[in-house]
């Protein structure tokens, strides 16, 4: 429990029986499986943690799980206060004692959790994010006890936290959980319609002269401590740790005044830590704080006396807001060298802990007048906005980094300009900006070092990203130039994966234009490099596997064999799910779905093809929910059933029309048409096959175009 040593400040619990019982029987029915949302609010100091903290003590004979995160948790990090509740589930596969998890949600978790970026080009940012919020939520709902989430200094929170939150809070129905959030707010907070908001005010003079009474001792000056506390607990707390520290003096007249005379009468040693508390912000950790003041001996009786409250995950925060006299403010040189310490004593903090404050360091380096230092950790601030799904944060903070590195030297600038660039099309291809992220990454290759003989692991990895979004953008010649633009490069395994990645988009790339032997001959050449680079399992390998049997299943397709292309297909799937690529894992479905309908089993066709429309309805891909369409109409029109056909038609052809995509809209409305036909409706179906040969003339399809053409003659002839 966090409270006041005895002897100095003890907050005893007074007045806020009907508070706690209420808490109480919320935390009952949560016990029962009626999860409770409660919001605490009221003004700082009316004891809305001593409430809390009473609560878990009564809590401990029922076997409740007690997480607490903090809004001050993380400055600067999206979802900070997220990332210390879920602290838990790091590194477990599935994540223990929130039920079964599927590999797709741990791997989301993983993902939030480390900070690291995102495979794949999401088809809908939203839909990805309403994923996250799903693997979030899961891992947060507890399978066996019930549980109690706590989360103080909402008031701090960032909009991410909040978000969550409130749909966290919107699954409680039947679950065992109790979500209690303290939020400093003067009357009702903005909490979620489904939670209930209780309110700390002021005690009553019956109540603070019950909390006076607790200490009170003869001698006391009880009616001079009731007027400077006013009903304000930290107020009466504080007048009676003065009276204690100096029996002799007058009270001062006001609370205010109090903390004022409190923190004159601390030893030079104390304000000085107190000085440099107000320097590192809100929240910080104890061994940063410890670092600047020489140790942390002078810190346990700040602590003990109630001006730094400790936090979960080893930090403080400060307990009490005092005046800061006027000779306390450091100068701008003082400021300058307390910013320069601060931000050596946050890099000398163990790894994990220094990457969970980027933020503060990036700060504290910009403050300090030296922002060149603060380029790395602006890259680890805007890594963090990535795995939230937040890339136009990242952006921001890209943008920031470039203006940073423009003051420095030419080559320094030159290379962290590169790095910058490539991270810019990380993000706008997290955001599905392609264009966006192909301009971005071609700048990044035209700052590679132009004296380099070989081509680095960097450059290649730009080069495999580049090659990726032109592949998705259709534009196969391309996809091939790049790849033969590689050249000669070091035989390191980062160099090995992104070339052996390379050639299989290159072969991917072949198929599509036909070119099937030499497809077959660059993937002998991928799948060689491949067994070089030395083993070891993580997404980045998984999604080289992916790409190397996807496009073998698309050169056997080409090949007119579809039931070896079923073997490979099935293990894409395997592959994009260790890699927790969503979007290449609902292709690898559509593709499987398709080669068992060439293969002629139409029944494990329609199975892979739902599965397929369902994950890509969840992710509102549009685009591939109506191909997905498409497939299922050439299905049931094999199988004799046009009314099945006409309407995965139709629901295709809406899709598509929201779209604007008007070379699919010409594929669907050849389908429709047969099914039409199939249907008797000649005049409906010849209407459907000119719209389809005026769409594909639109959008310049030529084999489209002449599908339409050969059905419309087809119809003809019939007549």
């Amino acid at each position: 429990m966090r409270r006041w040593e005895t002897g100095s400040c003890q907050p005893p619990l007074v007045g806020r029986t009907a508070l706690l019982e209420r808490l109480k029987w919320c935390a009952e029915e949560a016990r029962r499986g009626l999860g409770r949302a409660v919001w605490l609010v009221g003004p700082e100091g009316m004891g809305k943690s001593r409430l809390k903290d009473a609560l878990v003590e009564s809590l401990a004979a029922n076997r409740f799980e007690v997480w607490e995160g903090s809004g001050l948790a993380l400055p600067g990090t999206p979802a900070g206060p997220l990332l210390e509740l879920l602290e838990a589930t790091r590194g477990l596969r599935p994540v223990a004692g929130v039920g079964r998890m599927s590999s797709a949600e741990a791997e989301r978790v993983a993902h939030f959790l480390e900070g690291r970026e995102w495979q794949g080009i999401p088809a809908s940012l939203s839909a990805e994010s309403l994923a996250l919020f799903d693997a979030l939520c899961h891992a947060l709902l507890p399978h066996r006890g019930p549980r109690i989430l706590i989360l103080e200094d909402w008031q701090h929170a960032d909009p991410l936290s909040r978000a969550f939150v409130e749909v966290l809070v919107s699954r409680l129905a039947h679950a065992p959980v109790l979500v209690l959030v303290l939020e400093r707010a003067e009357g009702p907070a903005l909490a979620p319609p489904t939670a209930e908001g209780l309110e700390v005010g002021l005690l009553n003079p019956e109540d603070a002269a019950a909390l006076v009474a607790t200490r009170l001792r003869p001698g006391w000056p009880r009616e001079a401590l009731l007027r400077v506390g006013a009903g304000h607990p930290l107020h009466l707390l504080h007048a009676m740790a003065f009276h204690e520290e100096h029996p002799g003096a007058p009270l001062p007249e006001s609370g205010t005044a109090v903390l004022a005379a409190r923190l004159e009468a601390l030893s030079p040693t104390r304000r000085e830590a107190l000085r440099v508390s107000a320097v590192l912000g809100p929240s910080f950790p104890r061994p940063v704080l410890g670092a600047l003041v020489g140790g942390l001996s002078s810190l346990a009786w700040l602590e003990a006396g109630g001006w730094l409250k400790a936090v979960s995950g080893g930090r403080y925060v400060m307990g009490t807001r005092a005046p800061v006299p006027r000779e306390a403010v450091p100068s701008d040189a003082e400021a300058l060298g307390l910013h320069r310490r601060a931000a050596e004593a946050y890099e000398a903090l163990p790894e994990e802990a220094r990457r969970r404050a980027c933020a503060e360091l990036v700060r504290h380096w910009r403050a300090a007048k030296v922002p060149q230092r603060a380029l790395p950790h602006l890259l680890e601030v805007a890594g963090w906005s990535l795995a939230a799904l937040e890339p136009v944060a990242a952006l921001t903070v890209y943008r920031v980094a470039l203006e940073v590195a423009g003051s420095l030297s030419l080559e320094a600038a030159r290379q962290w300009s590169r790095v910058l660039w490539e991270r810019m099309g990380d993000a706008h291809r997290l955001a599905g900006e392609r264009a966006e992220a192909e301009s971005a990454w071609r700048i990044a290759l035209s700052l590679e070092d132009p004296r380099a003989v070989q081509a680095t692991p960097a450059r290649l990895q730009c080069l495999r990203k580049l090659a990726a979004v032109v592949l998705s953008l259709e534009r196969y010649e391309e996809v091939v130039e790049l790849s033969q633009s590689v050249g000669e490069f070091e035989a390191s395994r980062e160099a090995l994966l992104c070339g052996s990645s390379l050639d299989a988009l290159c072969a991917l790339a072949l198929c599509w234009l036909g070119r099937f032997e030499e497809a077959e001959a660059r993937l002998a050449v991928a799948r060689g490099r491949l067994l070089q680079a030395p083993y070891q399992e993580e997404p980045g390998r998984a999604s080289v596997e992916a790409a190397l049997h996807r496009a073998m299943g698309t050169l056997l397709m080409g090949q007119g064999r579809p039931g070896q292309a079923t073997v490979e297909y099935a293990a894409v799937l395997r592959w994009t799910e260790r890699a927790g690529d969503t979007w290449e894992h609902s292709t690898a479905l559509f593709n499987l779905g398709d080669a068992y309908a060439r293969a002629g089993d139409r029944e494990r066709a329609v199975h892979y093809f739902q599965l397929a429309l369902d994950l890509k309805a969840r992710m509102g891909d549009r685009g591939g929910m109506a191909y997905t369409h498409h497939g299922l109409a050439l299905l049931h029109s094999q199988a004799d059933a046009p009314e099945l056909a006409k309407e995965d038609a139709v629901r295709g052809l809406q899709l598509a029309g929201m779209l604007g995509d008007r070379k699919l809209k010409s594929l669907l409305r050849c389908a429709l048409g047969r099914a039409h036909l199939r249907l008797g409706e000649r005049e409906e179906a010849a209407r459907q096959l000119q719209l389809a040969a005026q769409d594909a003339a639109a959008a310049n399809a030529r084999p489209e175009l002449l599908q339409a053409q050969a059905a419309l003659r087809a119809l003809e002839a019939r007549r």
